[in-house]
């Protein structure tokens, strides 16, 4: 099998700052790797650099990627980053592959955020931004999914909810990586990158 991504070796710094030193990673399709650490010890930057927005200052990515649309990879951003004048429903339909199988509706309902489908941002919460911005990244029906904290501003129902939509693209072949310090992660991962 193919891996969706390959790492070897990559480091990275910012000033006088180590960011990442010579990591490893190979993500095969179906995989749901969670990346833990502590806080700077580099699982943004990890994923910034599998998404193609971040450069190494060492080591080789495969493929190497730069600029990746919403299409490419589904991400989850810390940052949420929605775009505010688009409804819970429009953002998901901008991020959407053509192609996929997956319905906005079953997303929406998955993630408990039907009745918010045509609010915008601004109109819902820190929660149910972040809840949409997984929907959005599991609606590019991507090869790679990256989700950064996703269950940070979650209950613990609606943390379940998440981490489940997640474990469920890594069960249809995507490769998910997951950076995250919620130990209930675990469960749904098929292993672990641990940057400590």
């Amino acid at each position: 099998m193919n891996p969706v991504l390959s790492m070897t070796g990559v480091s990275k710094t910012y000033g006088d700052v180590p960011a990442l030193r010579q990591v490893d990673l190979t993500l095969l399709p179906g995989e749901l790797v969670v990346v833990t650490g502590p806080s700077g010890s580099g699982k943004s930057t990890l994923l910034m650099i599998a998404g193609g927005w971040e450069t190494t200052d060492s080591g080789q990515v495969t493929p190497e990627v730069s600029g990746k649309s919403w299409q490419d990879v589904g991400f989850v951003p810390q940052s949420i980053s929605l775009l505010d004048e688009l409804t819970v429903t429009e953002n998901l339909a901008f991020a959407r592959n053509p192609r996929s199988a997956a319905g906005l509706e079953a997303l929406l309902d998955g993630l408990d955020l039907t009745r918010f489908a045509d609010r915008t941002p601004g109109e819902i919460s820190r929660g149910e931004q972040q809840r949409t911005a997984v929907a959005r990244a599991l609606a590019a029906d991507a090869a790679l999914v990256l989700a950064d904290e996703p269950t940070s501003h979650q209950d613990r129902r609606r943390a379940t909810m998440v981490l489940e939509n997640l474990r469920r693209a890594a069960d249809r072949g995507a490769a998910v990586l997951i950076a995250s310090h919620d130990p209930a992660v675990h469960d749904y991962a098929d292993r672990e990158l641990d940057l400590s």
